[in-house]
């Protein structure tokens, strides 16, 4: 490369000394000229090669800095050419004085259009791939968008840009143009004609526009992928990581930054216990209380690997006192030994079995990790003097159609039915995206997998909320509720089950049914097409928090009764007799009960109805 510009430049320097420019008799040359202004060039250019290190830069990616090296190189040559030159004697001189000036612009043409070369053929052999559509939030994201254009993915070629703020509109960048305003999505999308999305994520994203974007790319029924800013390619403590579109992103809810710092004085210097805090759920929710300066955080689970991950992770990121309880719940015994040890004051119960299938092959299981378990727990917290009982419910509990609703209603009657001095509450939610008991994380395995993504049926739906919103509310119940109520959370709409799976395929820059096989295998065990978050004979009325609300049952079983349903489950349990079991599950959370106390709220009318719509509408 070296001697190809060495010959340019002299060749270029020869035509120009040669052609008797503002003479009109030449002075005669002398054979040895010609070598010596080779030598003359050859020097120049090694020191200008050196200093401005061209020899060092990847020229397929080359930029306007290194355009703006190449020329200050041959200025640098060009200024040594001339001053040797110069100093040779008159008539001796193998170059004209004014030569070298004279020929620097067409060498540095030429010596660019080679060092160039790599640059434009790389710009103008772009791949024939998929057509790529680029949301960008601002020019901001330009260095984003080169990078993309420069060195696009080989099934990928970015055709256009759209903003979502302030750019250049009707303007090119490298050659794509930034056709116009993000609002305008699918207007954009059908006149360009492109087969997938790429969004690149701001400084400071606005959250709820980005998920429209995605919606509204989803609808279009096209992959869609995300890009980190230029600005957070390098790591920092709070920056954000590549990352792909997640079930987060496509449950359809608004990121909302939920106040606990209320719920916050109420956990403040006192010892607090969590069941199942190696769960989604429970180790949510001691993350959460972590934060918030609990005097001692006891984390009871059976799960050793779990919960050996949890106190790591919190003993690093908070000075908390920690304490791990490997302890089963349905081991009566060593739970009360937790207890009188620990001496909680506040307790959340989320250890549960929860997969409905698999709980219906296995009902003795079910029975006793949920209801004799939240009875143990239950006696257990009352026996050590705990304040305040939460339970973690599901909205499978409105129905009796699975074992695993049937034991959760149960133990939600073990909570409304509790009349001694500490204050108990339950807290019922539908599914939580990421969570063990969600499908979302075995679909993602299965995309990873290649397929087939498989659902139970497509008109399937669930209600969906994310894991640090659902703990956010549980633990701000704590401010509003009341001994021996019910509450559930605003789940917002259900999601079909297959719109999700097709969303998170697409996500992933694949075509349903093309690329990923989608297979229904019809309903298992227990499941059911639609989940309420009410029962029929239920109600509900708002509370002070908006986004929790107080359901009204009217029926509660007594509390002696309920006691002697449990020791007879456990005994059929224990003597394996499985169908009677869960005949006297059911019948238990079906059976003869009491109207439930009616708390007198002024002004607040008690919302029933059947129809499910209605019900969470709101009525």
């Amino acid at each position: 490369m070296f001697a190809a510009e060495v010959a340019i430049f002299w060749l270029v320097l020869e035509a120009v000394n040669s052609s008797g420019y503002g003479v009109v008799n030449p002075v005669p040359t002398q054979s040895w000229y010609p070598a010596a202004s080779l030598l003359l060039v050859t020097a120049g250019m090694a020191v200008g090669e050196a200093r401005l290190h061209l020899y060092r830069r990847v020229w397929s990616v080359a930029s306007l800095n290194d355009a703006f090296a190449i020329g200050l190189a041959i200025v640098e040559a060009t200024l040594i050419v001339t001053i040797i030159n110069f100093l040779f004697p008159d008539g001796s001189r193998p170059l004209r004085v004014g030569a070298p000036a004279l020929a620097a612009p067409a060498v540095v043409i030429g010596i660019g259009l080679l060092r160039l070369l790599p640059r434009l053929t790389t710009s103008s052999s772009r791949p024939t791939g998929n057509r790529l559509l680029v949301v960008i939030p601002d020019e901001g994201a330009y260095p984003t968008v080169k990078a993309l254009i420069q060195q696009p993915n080989p099934d990928w070629t970015p055709v256009a840009v759209v903003t979502t703020g302030p750019a250049d509109v009707g303007r090119t960048l490298l050659g794509v143009p930034v056709i116009g305003s993000a609002s305008n999505l699918r207007r954009w999308i059908r006149d360009s004609a492109v087969q997938g999305v790429a969004v690149v994520e701001g400084a400071a994203s606005d959250r709820v526009q980005a998920r429209k974007l995605f919606a509204e790319c989803l609808a279009a029924q096209l992959p869609v992928f995300i890009v980190p800013a230029a600005e957070s390619w390098f790591p920092r403590p709070s920056g954000s990581r590549l990352r792909q579109l997640s079930a987060d992103d496509l449950v359809g809810r608004d990121e909302r930054e939920i106040d606990v710092e209320m719920s916050a004085n109420e956990v403040r210097n006192r010892v607090v216990m969590v069941t199942g805090a190696a769960g989604s759920i429970g180790s949510e929710l001691c993350r959460l209380l972590a934060g918030m300066g609990p005097k001692r955080l006891v984390m009871v689970d059976i799960n050793e690997s779990g919960l050996f991950d949890l106190a790591e992770e919190l003993g690093a990121s908070s000075g908390v006192d920690l304490r791990e309880a490997l302890v089963s719940i349905v081991d009566n015994d060593q739970l009360l030994g937790v207890f009188a040890d620990e001496r909680p004051e506040i307790v959340f119960h989320a250890a549960a079995y929860k997969h409905v299938p698999m709980l219906e092959l296995h009902p003795i299981q079910a029975v006793m990790a949920n209801v004799v378990g939240t009875w143990n727990t239950l006696r257990s917290a009352q026996a050590a003097g705990v304040k305040r009982f939460i339970l973690i419910s599901t909205d499978k509990a409105t129905s009796k159609h699975s074992v695993m609703g049937c034991t959760k209603r149960l133990c939600e009657q073990l909570v409304l039915a509790y009349r001694g001095p500490m204050s108990c509450w339950a807290v019922r939610f539908g599914n939580v995206v990421g969570s063990r008991g969600s499908v979302v994380p075995l679909f993602e395995r299965q995309i990873e997998q290649g397929g087939p993504v498989t659902i139970t049926h497509q008109e399937v739906s669930r209600y969906m909320m994310t894991i640090k919103e659902a703990a956010s509310l549980v633990l701000s119940s704590l401010t509003i509720s009341r001994p021996s109520h019910l509450y559930m959370l605003d789940m917002g709409d259900p999601i079909k089950i297959s719109d999700l799976a097709n969303d998170l395929i697409r996500s992933r820059g694949l075509r349903p049914n093309v690329d990923i096989k989608i297979v229904v295998t019809g309903l298992r065990p227990g499941e059911r097409m639609t989940e309420d978050l009410l029962a029929s004979d239920e109600g509900w009325r708002p509370t002070d928090h908006p986004s929790i609300r107080e359901v009204i049952s009217p029926m509660v079983a007594k509390e002696e009764d309920l006691a002697w349903t449990v020791e007879r489950l456990q005994q059929l349990a224990h003597e394996g007799k499985s169908d009677e079991l869960v005949r006297v599950l059911k019948n238990a959370v079906q059976g003869p009960a009491e109207p439930a106390e009616e708390p007198d709220v002024p002004g607040i009318a008690d919302e029933r109805t059947v129809d499910r719509r209605s019900k969470e509408r709101g009525a």
